[in-house]
């Protein structure tokens, strides 16, 4: 479990890639410029895209409209190991999309990667997993660019995104907190 690279193509790629400052050049005079990267790097939005497919309930397909690929490569799997399995194992105990036990989500969660009856079902479970981190990817790249025109614009809906994080984790609720400064 996530000892090889992995190719993300299409537009989850490109998505991944405007996400990340590396792939932004200081000398561009290009929109990209104004981009307003969140990540160092393409396993940083890996791991963070998971949790946002779970939080959204939001999975998509493998993209191959266009060439574009971005490879997250074994070693900084390697690196991540310990939090990529435990994002792993939360997504299958989280996972809505299936009916199943609560002895069949520890199963999936805990067993499957290791016994060799269930290869075929871990694969699946990776490729759920994989579903999660592109809708992840995808409603990222849609809520920290939507409406945004200058770098401004994004840092401004980058610190709105972080602040209704904040309260929600303080068990705020971000609508509410907005109605009632509007009244």
């Amino acid at each position: 479990m996530f000892e090889n690279d992995y190719t993300i193509t299409g537009k989850h790629a490109t998505y991944l890639k405007s996400l990340v400052r590396k792939n932004i050049k200081d000398d561009s005079d290009g929109p990209e410029k104004m981009l307003a990267p969140l990540f160092d790097r393409y396993i940083d939005v890996y791991m963070n895209a998971v949790i946002w497919g779970l939080l959204y309930s939001r999975t998509a397909e493998r993209d191959t409209s266009s060439g574009d690929r971005a490879r997250v490569y074994a070693d900084a799997f390697a690196n991540e190991r310990d939090n990529c399995v435990f994002l792993y194992r939360m997504t299958m105990l989280l996972d809505s999309t299936i009916d199943i036990t609560q002895e069949e989500r520890f199963n999936r969660a805990f067993r499957y990667d290791t016994q060799e009856d269930k290869k075929e079902d871990f694969k699946e479970n990776m490729e759920l997993f994989n579903a999660y981190v592109r809708g992840g990817i995808e409603q990222m790249y849609e809520q920290f660019t939507d409406g945004c025109i200058s770098g401004d614009d994004y840092l401004l809906k980058t610190y709105e995104i972080l602040e209704r994080f904040k309260s929600e984790i303080e068990g705020k609720l971000y609508e509410e907190d907005l109605a009632k400064l509007i009244k």
